[in-house]
Formats: structure tokens, sequence, C-alpha cells
């Protein structure tokens, strides 16, 4: 057993370095990705979960050249390549399926191809991770290639016991390898009333497992219940609602409206 003495000082050397969202307001309230921690994305369908996760994945594996992990449960390799070149080309399609097999985007697609296979980008399929394989894998898997942060999209959190080991063994990963991982999950599709819909800690009361996690973040897309204004009068259309459910033990009522261009234009800041 090692000495209390000596667990201080290794841990005292140990540098810590977040990674920044880009995000400027998520940045000011979380302060990035810290090693070790889970950062569970929450809300109900088409509120944006996954294009976030695309928007961090292009700026960090991409733009930052960070060694990046994103495991799929739901979505196809195929449909996450194509999110991928439409947020980082800015293409609009009628679909984001039809991207891979276009005529009209062949070369935009082909030269963002050739730039990818550059980046230390990984993408796999997962799921089970309780499963001991599974986990194993993952960790040599993280070792092997360096990585530094892992996105998990998406865990489907349904009550069940399968769900709340999945993000058990997560969490074990995060703290094993002391990297962050950044999870989204799906949850409350019953909400109803323009305060309700949004996020709180009680949708979040009956999921225990959640309360282990670091910071948890709840997405909202007023505009997939008809709601185009708030009670304050401000204009819902093409903005996300973030709110800060948890913050490292602590718990903030604070929100924040995202314009949901900044998470679908890579270079959203220049138009703008």
């Amino acid at each position: 057993m090692e000495h209390i003495s000596k667990i201080i000082d290794k841990v005292s050397k140990q540098e810590i370095t977040p990674i920044d969202t880009g995000i400027t307001y998520l940045d000011t309230a979380i302060g990035g990705y810290y090693p070790g921690e889970i950062t569970t994305i929450c809300g109900d369908e088409c509120c944006c979960k996954t294009a976030f996760v695309i928007h961090q994945v292009c700026r960090i594996a991409i733009d930052k050249k960070i060694p990046t992990l994103v495991l799929l449960d739901y979505t196809s390799e195929r449909d996450f390549l194509s999110s991928l070149v439409t947020y980082y080309c800015n293409i609009e399609p009628d679909s984001i399926h039809q991207v891979l097999e276009s005529e009209e985007y062949k070369e935009i697609v082909n030269d963002f191809f050739c730039r990818l296979k550059e980046c230390p980008l990984y993408i796999r399929r997962a799921g089970w991770y309780e499963d001991k394989k599974t986990f194993d894998d993952i960790e040599n898997f993280v070792d092997e290639n360096n990585i530094k942060i892992i996105f998990v999209d998406e865990v489907m959190l349904d009550l069940g016991p399968y769900d709340a080991a999945s993000l058990s063994c997560i969490g074990t990963i995060a703290l094993n390898k002391n990297i962050p991982i950044v999870v989204t999950c799906y949850v409350w599709s019953d909400r109803l009333g323009i305060e309700d819909i949004r996020p709180c800690l009680i949708d979040l009361s009956r999921r225990s497992y959640i309360h282990g996690h670091d910071v948890v973040i709840g997405f909202t897309n007023y505009e997939q219940y008809w709601m185009y204004e708030d009670n304050r009068g401000n204009d819902l259309h093409g903005v996300i609602c973030v709110e800060i459910l948890k913050y490292r033990g602590k718990i903030k009522e604070k929100y924040h409206y995202l314009p949901k261009d900044i998470l679908f234009f890579h270079d959203y800041e220049e138009k703008n």
C-alpha cells in the first residue's frame, strides 16, 4: 500500500488542464472538460445533443488535433461521418444521408476525408459497456492511441438496470484513464408547459446514477414543442436552451440561449 504522503505528493504534481468547449457561455460556466470527469448532456430527442457532439469533435479532434475517441450506440458510423462533413464544410443538403453519394459534393467530401485521415479521431461502435471484454477493449484502445477525451453518443436513460451499469462503467473509464468523457443522454419526453419543458433536477431525481456525474447540462429545443416565445418575451426561433443542472456538486438555476447555427455551421462566427 502506498503511504498517504506519497499519494499527496503525486497528486499535487499532476497537471490538470481542461479541454475547453469553445463556447464562451459553457467555458465560463463549467471551465471546460476536466480529466477524470463525466459531462452529461441531457435532453429530449431533436434537441441538438448530437449536433453538439459533432461541433465539439470537429473543434477538438480536427482543429486542435487532440486525440479523440467517439463511441456510438445508436448512430451509425456512416451517419456520423455525414454529419461531420455537413457541419465542417458548411453544406446544407436536404438530408445528411445524401452527402456521401452526392455528385455535387463529391470533391468537397473527398477533400474533407483526406484531411480527416490526418486527424487523431477514432470512431467505434460500442454499447454494453458493462461487458468486461468491451470495457477492457476501450481501456486498451485509450492507452494504445493516447486518447485525451471520449464522446459517447447516445446512452438511453430508460430507468433500466443496464443503463445504470453502462454509465457506471463509463465513469470508471474516465477515472482509470484520467480523461474527460462527454455523454449524451435521452431523457424526459413528456414535459408540458413553457416553464416545465426546461430540464430540471426533478427529471433526474429518479436516475440516481446521474448524480455521480460531475457536470450535467440540459438541452431544450422549444421549437419542437411549437413554442416560439418564452414568458419573458424572448424569441425562441433558432435557439436551444442550455442549462447547467449540476456543476461539480453545485446546483445552478441560470440558463442560456444558444443559437443553433453555432452547432450546424463551422464558419458561424465568420458569418456573424
